[in-house]
């Protein structure tokens, strides 16, 4: 049983570190550095807010987060076949 749940973590961490790299994709596409009418907080309340409804606290965490390590922290228990 306690196995299920450990699995449903790792799903929902994993679908976590997944949306996190579509909204900083979607930020970076609308931010332009000086412009205040097109900043993070702006693509967040004009765009990402609209696709995934989500607190600003959330978007700015989602911001801030390594996806490269998040995802190889993620897989650290899944065996990686290496093809040379």
């Amino acid at each position: 049983m306690q196995s299920i749940s450990k699995k449903r973590a790792q799903s929902r961490r994993m679908n976590v570190i997944k949306r996190a790299k579509i909204v900083q994709e979607m930020t970076m596409k609308l931010y332009e550095p000086g412009n205040q009418s097109r900043s993070k907080a702006q693509a967040y309340r004009q765009q990402v807010n609209n696709i995934y409804p989500m607190g600003e606290r959330t978007f700015w965490r989602y911001m801030s987060m390594n996806i490269e390590k998040e995802l190889q922290d993620a897989q650290c228990g899944q065996m990686v076949l290496q093809f040379d």
